[in-house]
């Protein structure tokens, strides 16, 4: 497998579209921490940096350009059998593309990381204290692992399907739609479903983290991915190609 790692991860980093997204991506940040340090100084700065994560064009500039350089040809072309015919099996095949998601993810995030913490540190007449430097970092982590768990809801859509299309639907509906829809239920109705969503959970450990609680919520969270995972292989295993 991880010869099937290597190989996915230098076609994945020759998409175009991946470098694009994290240029815009950076664009948005620096326009959004800009406006917020204008405003309010270093917790604008904060603040600035968590509302361009939080928001939809940030998931797409990231999510979307990498859950398309990982499966967007993925079951259009005969990758997959030419894998599966060299011995590779089925749940290792789920589980390379997903690691290829989480990698190219992580590293378009400490791309970010990085920038962030230098313009804070060389130069910058913004001062952070040091817990302030590390509650922004594990914020940034999270980010990370939220759009990973929108591909990898995406990608079981996408498998269980047999649709490329309805995966990247998907994707977008996951980064830019779903959050709306129950804020609105929960505007009209007395049911607090974010917060038992894998969203909510998220914020709930971060909110535990910044007030020095056990992030607790992070297990359920992982627990969604792992049954996604589940779903995802289980139906896998019964889809047939032609060789």
């Amino acid at each position: 497998m991880r010869n099937l790692l290597r190989a996915d991860l230098k076609r994945i980093f020759r998409v175009g579209l991946i470098y694009a997204g994290l240029l815009l991506a950076l664009i948005y940040i620096s326009y959004t921490v800009l406006e917020g340090v204008v405003n309010d100084g270093s917790i604008g700065l904060i603040n600035g940096v968590q509302k361009s994560l939080s928001g939809a064009p940030m998931a797409l500039f990231i999510v979307f350009p990498t859950f398309y350089a990982v499966f967007a040809h993925e079951l259009s072309s005969k990758s997959m059998q030419t894998v599966l015919g060299h011995g590779i099996t089925r749940d290792k095949l789920i589980i390379a593309k997903l690691l290829d998601a989480a990698i190219v993810l992580l590293c378009l995030y400490l791309v970010i990381i990085t920038v962030a913490l230098i313009v804070i540190n060389t130069g910058s007449a913004i001062v952070l204290s040091p817990q302030q430097q590390v509650n922004l970092i594990i914020f940034i982590l999270l980010r990370w692992l939220r759009h990973f768990g929108y591909i990898v809801f995406s990608a079981m859509i996408m498998y269980i399907s047999g649709s490329t299309v309805l995966g990247i639907i998907a994707c977008i509906a996951f980064t830019v739609v779903f959050k709306l829809v129950f804020n609105i239920v929960e505007f009209f109705s007395s049911l607090s479903l974010y917060d038992y969503t894998f969203d909510g959970m998220l914020d709930w450990a971060y909110t535990g983290i910044e007030v020095g609680a056990a992030p607790w919520q992070l297990l359920p969270a992982a627990c969604y991915l792992l049954a996604a995972l589940a779903i995802t292989t289980y139906f896998f295993r019964r889809k047939e190609f032609d060789f």
